[in-house]
This record gives C-alpha cells, structure tokens and sequence, in this order.
C-alpha cells in the first residue's frame, strides 16, 4: 500500500462527509441537491497457493450526484472514482482465478485489477410524460449501459463485501465504458432499456479517458419487472464486436437473466450470465449467488457462490491446459459495525473464499482447493 495515497484518501472521504449537510442545503435554494456516497475498505488480504500472495492496501470509491428540475423534467450529473490505482498499485489485490490483465508491460494474474481513476462520469434526464409512463436518457463520457444486472458495485446485496465476483468478465464488465447513450421507458411494474455503447478499454491500467478507435457499435438492452416484496426480475441482451486492450475478445453476445432483492435485512441477487463469441462451439456460462444481511446497528453478514467458466487464456496457461476450465468459488464474511455517525459508519471485517478447481489446475494451485482471507476496517457514507 502506498501510505500517502491512503491518508490523501481518508482526508477527502472525511473532509466530504463533514460538508455533506452543507452542500445539499445550499444547493436546495434552486431546487438541486447533491448526494454523496463513499466507501473505503483498509484490507490485508493473503491467498493461499502457489501463485498465492499477500497485501495490505486499500478498496475504495466515491459517488456523487446531483439532481434538479430542467426542460420539464429531471436532470442528473453522475461522477464516481476511486483512488485504487494509488491505494493498491497497478497490480490491484491478490484473488485467485481472477481473470489476468497487463499492467507495467507485464501479465498479472491471480490479481483483481484495480478499479480506474473514473468510473463514471455522466448525465441524465427523466420525464413523466404521463400516470403511467416516464422516460429517460442517459448519456456518459465514461458510464454504465444496460448490459447485464446493475454492476456488482451499487448491488444492495454486495455493499458491505470489498470482493469482485469472478464471474465480473462474464456479467458486468461494461461498467466502465468510454462513451454510452441510454433509453429507457417505464411502466407500473416494467422497465425497458436501450444502450449503444464503445466497448473498447486500454491495454494497460491507468489511463484517465481512453476513445482510441472509439465507436459506439455495441448495443445492448434489459427488461426488468418488479415482482413485489423487494424483489425485481430482469434479462438482458449485448451484442460487442471485436476489440483489442484490456477486455479484449472477439465479436461476442451476452446474454443475462436474474433476480434481485433489494430490502432488509436481507438483500439477494441471483445472476446466470454467457459470452457466446461468434463463431465458437457454445458460449461460456456463469452463475451466482450472493446476499447480505445487515442487523439494525448496520453490522453486516454476506456470502456468494459461484461457478464461472473460465478461458485459459484469461489464467494465462494458453497451451498447457483446456481452452475452458469450470471454477466453482464459495465466500462468507462477516463486518462488525463499531462506530457511526449518522449515515456514516465504521465497520471491522473479515471473509474467506475457497476455491474449486478441476484436475488440470491443481498443479498450477498446488491443490484442489486454493483459499484465501482478508481482514479489513470499513468506512461507508451513507
């Protein structure tokens, strides 16, 4: 972990909490306010393996977003970033079976890359044209279109876990895309959705924006029904052509159907997803299952289960094993809400995950059951 950056970190996440009263008040004199939301997770994590590894570093983001009448309507401004690239370096956080990126000229494997400088930078408008329709659009330099659940980072039955999934390359990994427009329609109990998206990433980590070759060639849709108690179901269609960098892959489809609960105190999210490259013998499927129970003082239990099918390449071991390697993951954790003020509170936590891996992996991981843990404070607002 670089220290400065972690103190720079902590000075702002404090410094914007303490002015968040402030600013929404002064804001609401025209009718705007401003909402903040941050977290930061100070970790040590060690995976157990022979491409295991440790490190004492730092998970984090910060929201902000801002909201007021315009044109008849809704207007939002969207921003959200994170300090990673400092906290945990270009190398991001040891996890096994996560899929490998370059970082430094080097490949990294067995590392969950760390989260870019923005993550989204955006606007967006919605209108109620009548009783029972309103519409939206969504336009982002840097955002999220409608391809696959809500990313892993705003899902209610994730907030309190520092982990991504590894099923993230398969489900939600356009969160982050250079350059989206978005359409939505809605209607009591059903939500339709439209993205034309660039898919293109950088090779490396780092870059601030990225539009070389930029296009938006990828389109993608999502319907989502709400089923009552907490609960809404969705599917979702992508279709991305080509593309070289950080995420590259050859023209592909998505697809994507699952199940959400966002309510107390248990909040759950049951995603199958697939890439289907065009042309290949069958697509690549994904499950998961996570949820998360968080009791009245904010403390917080969560678990996920996965199974992902995973590429060799993705493992960066072309040739020695089976162009796809099935990988089962189980998770628990548990944080222990110790202070709060307010919306914002403080948290002390711990997870394990274990791992499954098949015959041909074993001695790359040196057993069938590679394993790893962290324990890590919290600070989340709100």
């Amino acid at each position: 972990m670089r220290t400065p950056g972690v103190v720079c970190l902590a000075m702002l996440f404090a410094q914007t909490v303490l002015a968040q009263h402030h600013e929404m008040h002064t804001m609401s004199k025209s009718g705007w306010q401003a909402a903040f939301a941050g977290t930061a997770f100070v970790q040590y994590v060690q995976t157990f393996d022979t491409r295991g590894a440790y490190q004492f570093g730092s998970v984090n983001r910060v929201m902000l977003h801002a909201t007021g009448p315009g044109a008849g309507g809704t207007v939002g401004l969207h921003v959200m970033g994170s300090a990673e690239l400092l906290t945990l370096g270009a190398r991001g956080a040891p996890q096994l079976l996560q899929a490998a990126f370059h970082a430094n000229g080097e490949m990294v494997t067995d590392h969950v890359h760390p989260s870019p400088w923005l993550m989204e930078l955006a606007g967006s408008y919605d209108a109620v044209l009548s009783e029972d329709l309103a519409v939206s659009f969504y336009a982002a330099a840097i955002g999220e279109p409608v391809l696959g659940p809500p990313v892993y980072l705003h899902r209610a039955s994730a907030t309190a876990n520092p982990v991504v999934p590894l099923g993230h390359h398969l489900q939600d990994d356009t969160h982050s895309s250079y350059g989206v427009l978005s359409y939505g329609m809605r209607w009591p109990g059903l939500q339709l959705e439209l993205s034309a998206f660039n898919d293109r990433q950088p090779e490396e980590v780092g870059p601030v924006f990225y539009y070389d070759g930029a296009r938006l060639d990828a389109s993608a849709g999502r319907a989502t029904i709400s089923a009552g108690k907490g609960w809404s179901l969705f599917g979702t269609y992508g279709y991305m052509p080509a593309t070289t960098g950080g995420h590259a892959h050859d023209a592909q489809h998505r697809i994507g159907v699952g199940a959400l609960r966002d309510a107390k105190p248990w909040s759950l999210s049951i995603v199958y997803a697939a890439n289907n490259p065009v042309g290949a013998a069958g697509p690549r499927h994904s499950l998961l299952a996570e949820g998360q129970w968080e009791g009245a003082d904010r403390s917080a239990l969560y678990f996920r289960v996965e199974y992902v099918q995973r590429t060799a390449e993705e493992l960066a071991l072309v040739g020695s094993i089976s162009a796809i390697q099935d990988i089962e993951s189980m998770q628990v954790g548990y944080s222990r809400a110790l202070a709060s003020r307010g919306t914002v509170v403080g948290r002390l936590g711990a997870h394990i995950t274990v791992d499954l891996v098949g015959l041909q992996l074993e001695p790359f991981y040196g057993m069938a059951t590679p394993f790893g843990i962290a324990v890590y404070g919290e600070l989340t607002a709100p």
